[in-house]
């Protein structure tokens, strides 16, 4: 028996009554969604969860990273090659692996800059590390593909729900090696860990790869609404929308774009604004919806069996029924709510009438809330570990949508001149492409520019622990393919520095060789020169 309204918030005057007085709510339909005591704690609980999260994101960052075994400073501050002054927000270290994380707590979604200044720090500060921003608002499309191309990871809102409620909230069950878990009202796991973890990494077998499946739970809302409404000049204004609402089972989130509303007077400008919001709306969240619309006919129950690479984790639904509808109520009202013009009776017949307008809200009475389903949408996080460096693939296990990969892309390529990765610096970690990483001739080692030795004649990179010889003429390192020895003076020299005599055909190194003439050129050995 409720003694306020679900809808409006408002105290009932009599207990049980039908209707709401002050929003006109029909309540018998509200019955169901009356929260019991341990409920409203429960979603006090998660919601104060919530707003630490969104107040305190440094401390719920190093939370999340203390729980998972690093070591954590906050607020650290270190000299870069260039002499600039850089503070790290969280700097976390567990055995060789080390995470910079950067933490936006803003109202609005991430732009692209902070990506960059991150990854600038990093080359700065020349930490071989993992570049990590974390934002509760999310990231801009832009943001999310410099971030994949250049390896740094993101923490979007729902990965930074899930670690908080299964560090501080206690609401996920998790199950390790092989344990079973049942999962009810889940959509179909078609995409296995190998699948979703397959690299074609030339050196993959060096890679240490473990993941997680984790059962997300979200409310699809469907609804109908119909309205019509007289204007001041009692012309008959007729609305109709349907659709479903997609919320987010652990804060009560709408997935669903913001509404593009009416603006009266902006007529110009509505395209570009109707633009921009397409453009900042969440590809992250559309993916999900996307997932949820395909699968939601297919959702069943069924038993998961955890790996001996992976565990399963399944989160619990935080927010009631009631909530959900009201929610869902709220976010149509706000979609369906207009701004009408009409022109007043007395002024029609004049010749610069005066246009007014008057905003149309929708009455909850006009809404039908026709169900309320609670759908689990499986997604795979693996996470790659490689000689102290650690990337992330997010890939929904229903569909196989990529959410975020970034061992995919070489980082040392500029704009849309994409390369993808063949193999991992056996020395550093980096993941990089076939211009930027290279096999050692002697031992096999894949590694990168700085981590090896280059032979100045061939080119080719070898390890560091395999001494190479050194040019006697320019002091650079020599493989012992790439060797001569002057016949002369006996000096050890590469094929750059090869001169051949035009008398004898011997080849010598340059400083015992000499050319001659302008039209036609010769060159002659320091012995045919005594001749």
């Amino acid at each position: 028996m409720p003694n306020f309204c679900p809808n409006c918030g408002k105290k009932l005057p009599i207990p049980n009554p039908n209707f709401c007085p002050n929003c006109g709510l029909d309540l018998r339909k509200e019955k169901s969604y009356v929260l019991s005591t341990e409920e409203s704690t429960k979603e006090k609980e998660v919601q104060r969860a919530i707003h630490e999260l969104g107040e305190k994101l440094e401390e719920c960052v190093e939370k999340i990273l203390a729980a998972k075994g690093y070591k954590t400073k906050r607020r650290v501050r270190r000299v870069g090659l260039s002499g600039a002054h850089h503070e790290i927000d969280v700097l976390a270290q567990k055995g060789k692996v080390i995470k910079v994380v950067e933490c936006k707590n803003w109202r609005a979604p991430v732009g692209k800059k902070v990506v960059e200044d991150l990854y600038a720090k990093l080359k700065d500060l020349d930490l071989k590390c993992d570049g990590i921003v974390a934002s509760f608002a999310g990231f801009t499309e832009d943001a999310r593909n410099f971030a994949e191309y250049y390896g740094i990871e993101l923490w979007e809102p729902d990965y930074l729900k899930e670690e908080l409620f299964a560090v501080s909230v206690g609401r996920a069950k998790e199950v390790e090696s092989g344990e079973t878990i049942k999962v009810e009202n889940a959509l179909p796991l078609k995409i296995s860990f190998m699948k979703a973890a397959e690299i074609k990494l030339q050196n993959k077998d060096k890679i240490a790869v473990s993941g997680k499946l984790s059962y997300h739970p979200y409310y699809v809302v469907s609804y109908s609404y119909y309205a019509r409404f007289k204007d001041p000049t009692k012309t008959v204004h007729k609305f109709k929308d349907e659709g479903k609402v997609f919320i987010d089972a652990l804060d009560g989130e709408v997935l669903n774009p913001p509404p593009v509303k009416d603006i009266v007077g902006f007529a110009r400008k509505l395209k570009s604004i109707i633009s921009k919001q397409k453009r900042e709306e969440s590809k992250r969240n559309k993916k999900f919806i996307e997932e949820i619309e395909l699968g939601l006919s297919m959702r069943s129950n069924y038993n998961v069996k955890a790996g001996e690479n992976y565990v399963v984790r399944i989160f619990e639904p935080s927010i009631s029924r009631r909530s959900v509808a009201k929610s869902a109520t709220n976010y149509i009202i706000e979609k369906n709510t207009r701004k009408i013009e009409y022109t007043p009776k007395n002024q029609e017949d004049e010749l610069f009438p005066e246009t007014k307008t008057i905003t149309y809200i929708p009455k909850v009475k006009d809404i039908n809330i026709k169900s309320v389903v609670l759908v689990y949408v499986p997604k795979w996080e693996v996470n790659y570990e490689a000689f102290g460096r650690t990337y992330v693939r997010e890939m929904l296990a229903f569909s196989g949508t990529i959410l975020e990969d970034n061992i995919r892309y070489c980082p040392k390529h500029i704009g849309l001149f994409k390369k993808e990765t063949i193999a991992v610096c056996e020395v550093c970690g980096q993941a990089l492409c076939s211009v930027h990483v290279f096999q050692c001739p002697i031992c096999g080692k894949w590694l990168c520019e700085d981590d090896g030795i280059f032979c100045e004649d061939c080119k080719r990179i070898y390890c560091k622990e395999h001494p190479l010889l050194k040019c006697e003429i320019c002091g650079q390192p020599l493989c012992d393919d790439c060797k001569l020895t002057c016949p002369i003076c006996g000096k050890t020299y590469g094929h750059k520095h090869a001169r051949t005599c035009d008398n004898c055909g011997k080849t010598v190194c340059e400083n015992c060789a000499t050319t001659t003439g302008l039209i036609r050129r010769k060159t002659l050995c320091k012995e045919c020169q005594k001749s």
